[in-house]
């Protein structure tokens, strides 16, 4: 069986599954203490035997499974565990969900800024791991589903601040079902199944994964060198359903496309005025046609969406909030009452390339300009990352966010997010507070009303302005590989599939 991962550039080997969880590559090679279901709302113990959490949620104490090995056959033990939110805690290209949660650990913070030497919170006797928090976390649980075990003896003499290039990603030691045969850089990937693994033995002998780059994905396809994809592509998505041989399931994502403003302007200091005026966003967001890009350019996976929470989930969803629909006339009327004006047009920069997006980068430029706002539509020249945060010769970007949970939406306003608050400026102060109770929360209702509270403080600032939500198809060739029903969640996040049942035809 064949699947693809994106190239991440020269020297592209096994990817940290602490940034991207979900490739399935990933899901079946690595282990969480918790496995979720494909809804990501049920969480049932993987590595653990069994959890018990104290009923002020500041102790968590996890019980290991007896007998856990490595595949090189070395004891998978609590101080890996210990030694992995430690490492999380310190290193580069680690996804921001598993440290905020981690930070609250008694002592994290401490480790996390060269205090100490230890986090003090973590205790470890034998087959027990206790968390001691300082802060409770609303979805720690959640989060240690998704949060990879990786192996301390595998990292002997690696300065874990740059982890994520050891040479450890050249021959890794895994702990799930399938264990890495062949790291060929930049070229493949072959699994197969690891004989210390104590659940039940997956019946496909050889998983390969294909490393292709992004913009050469569709044509691998095409060209028969993938069993199993995924795509939020209409042309990708549309190509692949041509052929009979591909079954497909759409799948709801918390995934967001959407406007950034830099409040902040370029490094040396000096924004556009208009920008930084909430009225100016105001008019912005009455002035694009949200509704008609999402039919047009996106159909079928499109949601237009306002805030942080879709519309779609009732129950902590704030209806009492303007929703900015389009409206041009009054986005006119709003530009007219601040009395814009511009010499020049204003610089509009994007990331992501493939056609319907570079063809919604555009639309939104021409609604902009229905409206008397001029903008110079441009690809970021270089690293993405480093053109949003750092560089800066931008006055509005459009990108992308794949969320597990609201806390990453609403932690992009944080003070504590750097590289946010580069382009925000002091924009986090209005959300700190609000946003600080709900990641402490634990109660679904009152995490709720706090949900409401953050959307009402959105609501007047639109400093990150949704276009809307993207579903996801994945697809499976059906010639080639039986899913037995398998039953797929969000794509970036590890959720059970069954794999072990899947059978090659």
């Amino acid at each position: 069986m064949t699947t693809l991962y994106d190239k991440q550039g020269e020297g592209t080997n096994f990817d940290t599954p602490w940034w991207n969880r979900g490739d399935l590559y990933k899901v079946i090679s690595y282990r969480s203490l918790f496995k979720a279901d494909s809804t990501l709302s049920d969480f049932k113990e993987d590595l653990l035997d069994s959890y018990t959490v104290s009923d002020d949620s500041k102790t968590y104490e996890f019980t290991l499974k007896d007998g856990l090995k490595w595949s090189d056959g070395k004891d998978l033990t609590g101080d890996d565990v210990k030694f992995s939110v430690e490492g999380a805690l310190k290193g580069a290209k680690v996804n921001s969900i598993y440290t905020n949660a981690f930070v609250r650990i008694k002592g994290a913070k401490d480790y996390r800024d060269g205090k100490a030497n230890e986090v003090s919170g973590i205790k470890v006797d034998g087959n027990k791991v206790t968390f001691e928090m300082e802060e409770t976390c609303g979805n720690m649980i959640p989060v240690l589903s998704q949060f990879a075990i990786l192996p301390a003896h595998g990292f002997d003499g690696v300065d874990m601040t740059q982890y994520a290039t050891a040479d450890f990603w050249k021959a890794p030691i895994t702990n799930g079902m399938y264990k890495v045969d062949e790291v060929v850089t930049d070229s493949y990937i072959t699994l197969v199944p690891n004989e210390n693994y104590e659940g039940e033995k997956p019946k496909i002998d050889k998983v390969v994964v294909n490393i292709v780059p992004s913009d050469a994905k569709l044509n691998a396809i095409l060209g028969d060198q993938a069993d199993f994809f995924n795509s939020k592509s209409p042309v990708g998505i549309s190509s692949i359903k041509e052929k009979e041989n591909w079954d497909s399931q759409t799948v709801d994502t918390l995934f967001y496309y959407y406007l950034v403003f830099n409040e902040t302007g370029s490094d040396d200091g000096k924004a556009n005025e208009f920008i930084k005026d909430p009225k100016f966003r105001q008019a912005v967001y009455y002035a694009i046609d949200r509704e008609n890009l999402a039919k047009n350019l996106f159909p079928d996976i499109a949601t237009p969406t306002t805030y942080g929470v879709p519309a779609s989930d009732e129950k902590n969803k704030n209806n009492d909030l303007e929703m900015y629909e389009y409206n041009p006339e009054k986005a006119k009327k709003i530009l007219d009452e601040i009395g814009f004006k511009q010499d020049k047009p204003l610089e509009f920069r994007y990331y992501m390339a493939d056609q319907s997006s570079v063809d919604l980068y555009n639309s939104i430029a021409a609604n902009l300009k229905d409206v008397g706002i001029d903008v110079n539509v441009q690809k970021f020249a270089g690293d993405a990352t480093q053109e949003l945060f750092d560089i800066r010769n931008y006055d509005i970007a459009l990108k992308g966010l794949s969320a597990f949970g609201y806390e990453e939406w609403y932690g992009e306003y944080s003070s504590s997010n750097q590289n946010f608050k580069n382009i925000l400026g002091d924009v986090g102060q209005k959300y700190d507070e609000t946003y600080n109770k709900f990641l402490s929360e634990t109660d679904p209702d009152k995490r709720a009303e706090l949900l409401k509270s953050l959307q009402e403080i959105e609501s007047n600032d639109l400093s990150k302005m949704p276009i809307f939500m993207l579903k996801n198809v994945i697809f499976t060739n059906s010639n080639v590989v039986d899913i037995k029903d398998a039953k797929f969640g969000n794509p970036w996040f590890a959720t059970d599939n069954g794999f072990e049942n899947w059978e090659l035809k």
